[in-house]
C-alpha cells in the first residue's frame, strides 16, 4: 500500500476526478470574564484537473466576528494600590474578513510543484500572501518529502501618535474609521512574514505511518494590538507595545497506526515550539478514529497545550517584584503571551459515498460530509483583570463540511 492509503488507514481504488468542490462552515464562541467573542467562518474551494499534469484551484473564505475584547488592561498590583478603581474596559468588536485565494499545481512523475496567492481584507488589516511548495514521492511512494515557503505582505491600521510622546504614552486606536484613507489621524504600519516548512512522511508498513515537520517563521513589523491600552503607570495608559522582530521555530512528530481487527486508526502527535520572545510551548494530541462500516467514521480526540510567557510578559507594569513590575520598553495585555495551559476534547463524524459502476446522481464520483464539535478549556496562570482571575475561559467550536467530486 502506498503512503496515501496508509495515511487514510484503509485501502480503496483511486478514481480520477476532474473537479472537486469543498465547503466548510466553522462556528467559534467564547465568553470569559468581561469579554466574549463569536466567529462564523464559511469557506468554499474549487479544484479542477483539466489534465493529469495540471491542477487549478481557487476559493473564498470569511471570518464574521462580533463580541467584546479587553480595551484597557490593568493588573493586580495597580488594583491593590487603587482599590475600587474600575480601570478594566472593553470595546465591542464587529468586523468581517474577506479572503480570496487561488493556485496552480504542476505534476510530473513523482514530483509536484504548487504555487498560490491569496488576498484578504478587513476594516483595519490587509494581507497579500504568496506561497510555493515542492513535493516528491520516493521509494515506491512509501516516502514523501515536501518543502514550502510563504511570504506575506500585511498592512495594519494605527493612529498617528504625537512626536513628543514616548511609547508609554502612545494612545490606542479608537476605531477603524478612516483606516487606509488619507484621514490625517490614521497611518498604516507594515508587517512582513516569511514562513518556511519541511516535512518527511514515511509509510513503514501498511498500518504504520509517521511524519516529521519542521517549520520556521520570521516576522518583522507592527505586531501589537493597536486597540489595546495597558496601565503602565499610576493612571497612565499606553498603547500595547511589542517588539517588531520575532523568529519562531516548531518541530512536530506524528504517527498513525491502523489496527485492522478494530477497524480503528490511532493517531499521536507531539509538537515543541520556541521563539525569540522566549515563548516556549509543548502540545500533545491523541485521536482514535473508528470505521463503522465502509462509509461512516467516528473520531474522538484530545489535546493538551502548555506554554510559558514572553520575556516581557507581566500581569502588571506599574511596580512590584517579578513577575510584576516593568519589563523594559515592551508591554502587553495579550493573554496569549502569558503562561497558560489548555486542554481540548472533541468528536468528529464523517460519511463518504464512492460511486461504483455509475456516478452518483449521474454526475458525482463521490460525496463526503462531516461534522465536528470541540470544547477547549483555558487556565491562565498569571493573567488577571485588575487582580481578578479570568473565569469561564472556555471555547466551543463546531464545524460542518462537505466535499463533492465530479
Amino acid at each position: 500500500m502506498g503512503l496515501a492509503g496508509a495515511l487514510c488507514g484503509v485501502a480503496g481504488a483511486a478514481r480520477a476526478q476532474v473537479v472537486t468542490f469543498d465547503t466548510a462552515h466553522t462556528f467559534y464562541h467564547e465568553a470569559p470574564t468581561r469579554t466574549n467573542m463569536t466567529v462564523y467562518s464559511p469557506n468554499t474551494a474549487l479544484k479542477a484537473s483539466p489534465w493529469s499534469w495540471l491542477d487549478v484551484s481557487g476559493g473564498y473564505e470569511a471570518d464574521i466576528v462580533s463580541g467584546a475584547s479587553v480595551a484597557t488592561k490593568a493588573g493586580s498590583a495597580y488594583q491593590a494600590t487603587n482599590p475600587g478603581a474600575d480601570v478594566i474596559s472593553t470595546a465591542s468588536v464587529k468586523d468581517v474578513r474577506h479572503r480570496g485565494f487561488g493556485g496552480l499545481g504542476l505534476k510530473k512523475d513523482d514530483v509536484t510543484f504548487t504555487g498560490g496567492f491569496s488576498y484578504s481584507t478587513e476594516n483595519d488589516y490587509k494581507s497579500r500572501t504568496l506561497n510555493l511548495a515542492l513535493r516528491t514521492d520516493a521509494f515506491d511512494h512509501n516516502s514523501q518529502f515536501e518543502i514550502s515557503y510563504a511570504r506575506s505582505f500585511d498592512l495594519v491600521c494605527d493612529r498617528v501618535q504625537s512626536s513628543t510622546d514616548g511609547f508609554a504614552r502612545f494612545r490606542a486606536l479608537e476605531d477603524s474609521k478612516g483606516c487606509f484613507t488619507d484621514v490625517p489621524e490614521r497611518r498604516t504600519r507594515d508587517l512582513v512574514v516569511d514562513g518556511f516548512q519541511g516535512s518527511w512522511s514515511q509509510s513503514w508498513t501498511p498500518e504504520l505511518v509517521t511524519q516529521a515537520v519542521y517549520s520556521a517563521q520570521v516576522l518583522n513589523g507592527f505586531q501589537s494590538n493597536p486597540y489595546r491600552s495597558i496601565i503602565v503607570g499610576q493612571g497612565i495608559k499606553g498603547q500595547e507595545h511589542h517588539p517588531e522582530n520575532r523568529a519562531r521555530h516548531a518541530l512536530a512528530l506524528r504517527g498513525n497506526y491502523y489496527v485492522r481487527p478494530l477497524k480503528t486508526v490511532f493517531r499521536l502527535g507531539l509538537r515543541g515550539y520556541l521563539d525569540s520572545w522566549d515563548v516556549k510551548s509543548v502540545t500533545t494530541e491523541l485521536e482514535a478514529e473508528r470505521y463503522l462500516g465502509e462509509r461512516l467514521r467516528l473520531a474522538l480526540r484530545g489535546r493538551f497545550y502548555k506554554q510559558g510567557g514572553a520575556v516581557f510578559w507581566s500581569d502588571d507594569y506599574t511596580g512590584g517584584d517579578l513577575p510584576l513590575g516593568p519589563k523594559g520598553q515592551y508591554f502587553t495585555g495579550d493573554r496569549e503571551l502569558s503562561p497558560f495551559y489548555s486542554f481540548l476534547v472533541g468528536i468528529r463524524l464523517g460519511y463518504a459515498v464512492e460511486a461504483q459502476k455509475s456516478r452518483i446522481l449521474g454526475i458525482l464520483h463521490n460525496v463526503k460530509v462531516g461534522g465536528s464539535f470541540d470544547v477547549v478549556h483555558f487556565n491562565y496562570e498569571q493573567y488577571t483583570l485588575g487582580g481578578a482571575p479570568v473565569g469561564n475561559a472556555r471555547a466551543f467550536i463546531g464545524a460542518l463540511n462537505a466535499s463533492l467530486g465530479f
